[in-house]
């Protein structure tokens, strides 16, 4: 019983050390294991397992207006200065994740996208289709760890 105790234990503390939600550790995962002398192709399709016609990012600047505007749909439980990687199926969210986030520098194990949205603004990318939601994945060093840099190629 000690033993079970301990390794629940290891367990939940080793979780509580990761930064990044299930979809963001998957894709960091997916570009781990992609080989270093070929380009690095995550489809989201791939890291996900679940049904959805839509993916929309937002960044931390992200206001709630704009993230219903851009979603189409309201937008419950909203956070400031948080992140979000959000799947839409048939115009309701079905899979939202809220990253945490730190406004001066990068999260050990974030994911970023690089393409601007279509309408100039800076605050999130998107939507992206199953299709269309294939990126060059990229694995980048900073002092407090590493994050994952995703260009769009579809």
């Amino acid at each position: 019983m000690k033993r079970l105790c301990s390794l629940t234990f290891i367990v939940l503390l080793l979780q509580g050390c990761s930064r990044s939600g299930p979809i963001e550790q998957r894709i960091g995962d997916r570009v781990n294991s992609c080989n270093a002398t070929a380009p690095c192709i995550v489809k989201i399709t791939d890291v996900t397992d679940f049904q959805w016609d839509q993916l929309q990012v937002f960044d931390y600047g992200a206001t709630r207006d704009e993230i219903e505007k851009s979603l189409g749909t309201d937008f419950p439980t909203y956070v400031e200065f948080t992140r979000r990687i959000i799947f839409l199926k048939g115009g309701k969210i079905v899979r939202r994740e809220d990253e945490p986030t730190d406004i001066e520098r990068l999260v050990n194990g974030e994911v970023t996208f690089t393409e601007a949205n279509t309408d100039g603004s800076s605050n999130s990318h998107g939507p992206y289709t199953p299709e269309t939601a294939v990126f060059r994945a990229e694995k980048k060093s900073f002092a407090g760890g590493v994050c994952y840099v995703l260009t769009q190629v579809k």
